[in-house]
This record gives C-alpha cells, structure tokens and sequence, in this order.
C-alpha cells in the first residue's frame, strides 16, 4: 500500500459508525431507540448463520443491514423512492458478494406480495427479507425492551402473519432463537451486539486510493447539502496551498462528511424560516460534537475527523462546541471552516437566497474585523474564489 495515495478500508467499520446516525433520523420518524440499525444487523446475521452462508455473504448482510436506513433523511414519504436511492447508494459501496442483487431495493417487500414492488415469497431476494423481518419487528416492539410480555407478543406477532409478512422460514429460525435467553438480553446490551458482529465476521480491511474513498464519502454529503459545492469549493483551496496529496485529499474527505453531525438535529430546527431561540440554537451548536463522535470510530479517520469536528470553531476560542484557540486551529483547520462558511453563504437555503459573491465576502470581511475568523486566509479566498 502506497501510504501517500491510498489508506486501508473497512466498510463495516465505517457504517458502524456513521449508523448512529442514521438511526437518529430514523427515531425521528417511527420512533425507533438508539441501536436499532445493530439490532438489524444482528438479527439478520443470525439468519444468514442459519442459511449457512459464508464470511464474504456475512460480511455483506451486516453492511446493508448497518445502512437499510441510509436514505431516510431524503425520501421518508415515498417508500418506493427511499428504497430505490438507497439501493443506489448500496451500490456504490465495495460489496462483494454478487448473489443477492437490489437488496434494499427490496427491503420492505412482504412475503405475501405485498410490498412496494410487489415482489412475492423467494423472488425476494434472501438478504432483503432477512432486513425486512429484522427492521420491522425492531421498529413496531423494540426488541431492546427487557419485557418478557414484550417477547409474547412479538412471538404472537409472527406467527400470525406468517407467510404473509414473513416467510415460515424465518419465522421458524426466529422461533428457535428466541427459546434462547441470552438471544433476548444480547439484543438490549450495545456491548453484546457488537462483540456477536465481530466474533462473526472475519476483518476484510481492503486498500482504496483516496479518490476511491471520496466517491463513498460524498454519498453522504447530500445528506445535508443540497450538492456537492464544498467539495469542490475544499479542492480549489487545497490547490491554492499546494497541499501534498495526501493532505488534498483526506481535506476533501472531511469536507465532504464536514456537516454529517446534523442528521443528530432535527430538520425542523434546521430548516426554521424564523429566528431560533435559544434552546434551538443551542441544539445546532452540538452537531460539529456528534462529527466528531461519529468519524473518531472509523479506523485511519484520525486527519480526517480532526479537520471535520473543527468546522464551527473561530479563532477568538468563541466558536463551538469545544471554544479551541487560535493556536489549536491549523491552517487547514481554519481554511475548512471558512470553505463550510462560504459555501453555506453562497447556497440556498430554504429560510434565505444564496449571498452573491460580494456579499459573502463583505461578511467574510467583516468576520474577521471581528477575529472571528483567519483575515489572511479570508483574502486567500478572494483570489482562490474570483
């Protein structure tokens, strides 16, 4: 491995991680608790187990299992349209195992035929039923409650709408598990989920060049961009400096995963046409926290993460949600916050236009005066943004 264009890669690793958040915007819709998406993953791993499938299926069913919620914050209303954006998310990811095609495409098809695409019994893809069974039962009993009448209905549950909702043979698979337990209490500890994911899969750490993990990376920024301008903003700032390869790309990477922290708040706050209050501001101030909560789990992330969670800081230490000094922001530090700043300024949002060029600059100007922000690197932008 080439140190200085490539870093090593692990996928189940990465969507452990970012996860927790997708699983806070799915709270917000069905009302899930904190877990759910390792919940997924561990129970439809113990049904792949069951079906004898192998470590390269394994490892698979867990990655799209850590991300069937992945589109949510994107197509919440249309079921038909998350599944496929989601599908095509899926798709640009590194699987491997080819046998199981679309399987978020049909994640939500029920056996009986019933689903949005109306696929029926095993035209559905096995790994699409295995997340089907999984997410829905975590989502209408919470399989994190420590409730024995819980597990009496949910057995109930099943059984009556086998082979309408379920397969008999997940239904069955299911019905041996629960005889069990520990299968019970390992779905209510976070510690027990992921020492069961670990134990099971083997590492599949692979080698993509940094190019390669932008690609993947800039998935997500959509997710709270409406395109991928700061990426492309962070790009030509990182030409202006002439940084090193390296250095480049791991700055795009974190641009591109820089406002992942505000799937934690909710889009009514963020999209708020009015003045926040207090307590909402303060709620927006937290999301550069859960960036770094998310990305400092994700192995090789370190340059990254520490680029990312810095966004919102200021050089007057009045920035959030850490208050750092001057002397605690890099160059790089400081240039990605003002990339975030005059992107932000120069799109639209759906409370204000996009700032004109001058405009921007005349805050970026103005910013500074107030040392809130690197005057040098703010006349850098002028030139770099022309």
């Amino acid at each position: 491995m080439d140190k200085k264009r490539q870093m090593n890669f692990n996928l189940n690793n990465f969507l452990l991680s970012l996860s927790n958040a997708f699983d806070e915007v799915e709270s917000r819709y069905f009302n899930t608790s904190k877990n759910h998406s390792k919940r997924v993953a561990y129970l439809s791993l113990k049904f792949a187990l069951e079906f004898n499938y192998k470590q390269d299926a394994l490892f698979d069913i867990c990655a799209y299992s850590l991300m069937h919620n992945i589109a949510l914050s994107q197509a919440k209303e249309d079921k038909e349209k998350f599944c496929n954006l989601a599908n095509e998310y899926a798709m640009k990811l590194p699987f491997d195992f080819k046998e199981q095609k679309d399987v978020l495409k049909y994640q939500y098809e029920s056996f009986d035929g019933s689903g949005p695409f109306n696929l029926k019994e095993y035209d559905i893809p096995l790994f699409s039923q295995f997340i089907y069974f999984a997410n829905h039962i975590d989502t209408k009993f919470d399989l994190s409650k420590n409730s024995v009448e819980n597990r009496t209905k949910i057995l109930a549950y099943i059984k009556d709408k086998e082979n309408i909702l379920f397969s008999s043979d997940l239904v069955e698979c299911f019905e041996e598990f629960a005889q069990t337990q520990s299968f019970w209490l390992d779905l209510q500890n976070e510690n027990e989920l992921l020492t069961f994911i670990f134990s099971t899969l083997q590492d599949k750490t692979i080698v993509l060049d940094f190019e390669e993990l932008l690609e993947i990376t800039s998935i997500f920024t959509l997710f709270t961009n409406e395109n991928l301008n700061i990426i492309e903003n962070a790009s030509r700032v990182a030409e202006f400096y002439n940084f090193e390869h390296k250095d480049k790309q791991t700055f795009m990477i974190a641009a591109s995963l820089c406002n992942i922290g505000k799937l934690y708040i909710d889009e009514k706050i963020l999209n708020k046409q009015n003045s926040l209050d207090d307590n909402e501001y303060e709620e927006i101030k937290a999301y550069p926290y859960y960036i770094k909560k998310v990305l400092s789990n994700i192995i090789g992330f370190n340059d990254i993460c520490s680029y990312a969670y810095k966004v919102q800081e200021q050089i007057d230490a009045n920035g959030y949600p850490f208050s750092l000094e001057a002397k605690d922001l890099s160059l790089k530090d400081r240039s990605l916050a003002l990339v975030n700043i005059y992107t932000a300024l120069t799109s639209n949002k759906p409370y204000r236009k996009a700032y004109t060029r001058k405009e921007a600059f005349d805050i970026l100007e103005q910013m500074a005066k107030e040392n809130r922000v690197d005057e040098t690197i703010v006349n850098d932008f002028k030139e770099i943004f022309k």
